[in-house]
């Protein structure tokens, strides 16, 4: 069973980004739940200090925790909000922390293939963010499978019970989750 990590890029809990990440899960444990296990992350739930005032050789049990969590999946589908252009601090510093906690100063996502996914409910939301985002995590390493979705006159891409709209699961399976999951699975075979 190929393991794949959920995760939001957004310090919001509840946002749009942060529900799409836990029904992409859902998407894959239906779609290809027989080769693929969703393991989902919540940044927020790693008490991580501020990597800027760490000391040099600090190692937090909870940056070893989150890099033990990237280093047990073979791909990351990631849903991210848009910071001002760019995404938010809280995955720049969680990420600071994997590659802080690997003896060579890599991150797991070296190699990695890394579903980027964004929508929004008002605004651009992750719409200008990706690009900083996809060149970050392309500077690490990760190999980038980068959508945005296209809501068209749909502000909100769930229903009234928190599922993913139909359209909006093609979305995902004709994109950046079904190529994912492919790319995980096909190398898993090989």
């Amino acid at each position: 069973m190929i393991k794949l990590l959920f995760l939001s890029g957004s310090s919001h809990i509840g946002s749009a980004n942060w529900r799409l990440a836990s029904a992409a899960a859902v998407v894959a444990e239906q779609s290809f739940g027989d080769r693929v296990e969703p393991v989902s992350l919540d940044l927020m739930q790693f008490d991580l200090p501020n990597l800027e005032n760490a000391s040099e050789h600090d190692r937090p049990e909870e940056a070893v925790r989150l890099k033990a969590a990237f280093d047990s999946v073979s791909g990351v589908f990631m849903s991210s909000d848009e910071y001002t252009g760019t995404y938010s601090a809280i995955l720049r510093n969680a990420i600071g922390w994997l590659r802080r906690c690997d003896p060579k100063l890599r991150t797991p996502l070296d190699g990695m293939q890394v579903a980027l996914c964004g929508t929004f409910g008002r605004g651009t939301g992750g719409l200008r963010g990706q690009p900083a985002l996809q060149q970050f995590l392309r500077e690490l390493g990760a190999v980038v499978i980068p959508q945005h979705l296209e809501m068209g006159t749909v502000e909100n891409p769930f229903d009234r019970e928190g599922r993913l709209l139909p359209k909006v699961q093609k979305q995902l399976l004709d994109g950046c989750l079904g190529k994912l999951c492919a790319k995980v699975i096909a190398a898993a075979a090989a």
